[in-house]
Protein backbone atom coordinates (compact mmCIF):
# COMPACT_ATOMS: atom_id res chain seq x y z
CA UNK A 1 0.00 0.00 0.00
CA UNK A 2 1.30 3.37 -0.85
CA UNK A 3 0.99 5.98 1.99
CA UNK A 4 -0.78 9.41 0.41
CA UNK A 5 -0.97 11.61 3.10
CA UNK A 6 2.70 13.21 3.48
CA UNK A 7 4.49 16.21 1.52
CA UNK A 8 6.23 15.26 -1.84
CA UNK A 9 10.01 16.43 -2.11
CA UNK A 10 9.30 18.79 -4.60
CA UNK A 11 13.28 18.97 -5.85
CA UNK A 12 14.18 16.69 -8.67
CA UNK A 13 17.29 15.30 -7.96
CA UNK A 14 19.63 15.46 -10.64
CA UNK A 15 22.13 12.66 -11.70
CA UNK A 16 21.75 12.68 -15.61
CA UNK A 17 25.64 12.73 -15.05
CA UNK A 18 26.00 9.72 -13.49
CA UNK A 19 27.35 7.12 -15.76
CA UNK A 20 28.93 3.98 -13.53
CA UNK A 21 26.94 3.49 -9.94
CA UNK A 22 23.88 5.40 -11.33
CA UNK A 23 21.72 2.28 -9.22
CA UNK A 24 23.55 2.29 -5.99
CA UNK A 25 23.79 6.18 -5.78
CA UNK A 26 19.75 6.30 -6.00
CA UNK A 27 19.44 3.71 -3.73
CA UNK A 28 21.98 5.51 -0.98
CA UNK A 29 19.72 8.67 -1.88
CA UNK A 30 16.33 6.74 -1.59
CA UNK A 31 17.73 5.29 1.76
CA UNK A 32 18.66 8.92 3.33
CA UNK A 33 15.45 10.51 2.67
CA UNK A 34 13.53 11.93 5.71
CA UNK A 35 10.56 9.67 6.59
CA UNK A 36 8.05 12.07 5.79
CA UNK A 37 9.08 12.69 2.15
CA UNK A 38 6.46 10.20 0.49
CA UNK A 39 7.87 10.82 -3.04
CA UNK A 40 11.50 11.74 -4.71
CA UNK A 41 12.27 12.87 -8.21
CA UNK A 42 15.75 11.95 -9.83
CA UNK A 43 16.57 13.30 -13.60
CA UNK A 44 18.13 10.70 -15.53
CA UNK A 45 19.65 10.08 -18.99
CA UNK A 46 17.63 9.50 -21.40
CA UNK A 47 17.57 5.64 -22.66
CA UNK A 48 17.46 3.75 -19.27
CA UNK A 49 14.44 2.57 -18.47
CA UNK A 50 15.07 -1.12 -19.03
CA UNK A 51 17.50 -0.56 -16.26
CA UNK A 52 15.77 1.20 -13.92
CA UNK A 53 12.41 -0.91 -14.02
CA UNK A 54 14.49 -4.04 -13.73
CA UNK A 55 16.48 -2.76 -10.44
CA UNK A 56 14.16 -1.15 -8.84
CA UNK A 57 10.90 -3.64 -9.94
CA UNK A 58 10.43 -4.94 -6.85
CA UNK A 59 11.91 -2.13 -3.94
CA UNK A 60 11.17 -3.25 -0.70
CA UNK A 61 10.86 0.42 0.59
CA UNK A 62 10.47 2.78 -2.74
CA UNK A 63 8.71 1.73 -5.53
CA UNK A 64 9.18 3.34 -9.16
CA UNK A 65 6.06 4.75 -10.17
CA UNK A 66 6.87 6.55 -13.44
CA UNK A 67 9.43 7.28 -16.21
CA UNK A 68 8.41 11.01 -17.79
CA UNK A 69 10.39 12.41 -21.01
CA UNK A 70 11.64 15.94 -20.44
CA UNK A 71 14.28 17.53 -22.89
CA UNK A 72 17.11 15.81 -23.29
CA UNK A 73 16.34 13.59 -20.05
CA UNK A 74 14.02 11.50 -17.86
CA UNK A 75 12.50 11.70 -14.60
CA UNK A 76 12.15 8.75 -12.95
CA UNK A 77 9.94 9.30 -9.80
CA UNK A 78 9.74 7.13 -6.62
CA UNK A 79 6.95 6.76 -3.53
CA UNK A 80 7.61 5.54 -0.59
CA UNK A 81 5.97 1.63 0.47
CA UNK A 82 4.01 1.23 3.56
CA UNK A 83 6.03 -1.28 5.49
CA UNK A 84 3.74 -4.28 6.95
CA UNK A 85 4.95 -6.77 9.40
CA UNK A 86 4.25 -9.78 7.57
CA UNK A 87 7.17 -12.13 6.07
CA UNK A 88 8.28 -10.28 2.91
CA UNK A 89 8.10 -13.50 0.76
CA UNK A 90 4.66 -14.16 2.58
CA UNK A 91 5.54 -17.53 3.42
CA UNK A 92 3.59 -19.30 6.54
CA UNK A 93 5.39 -20.89 9.66
CA UNK A 94 4.44 -24.49 11.10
Amino acid sequence: MIMNNAPESTEIIDVAHVTCGLIPLMQTHLGGTLPEVESVAFRIRQGIETELWSSFGTGRDWRLVEISKDLFTDVARFVRVEQDSLDPLGLLEF
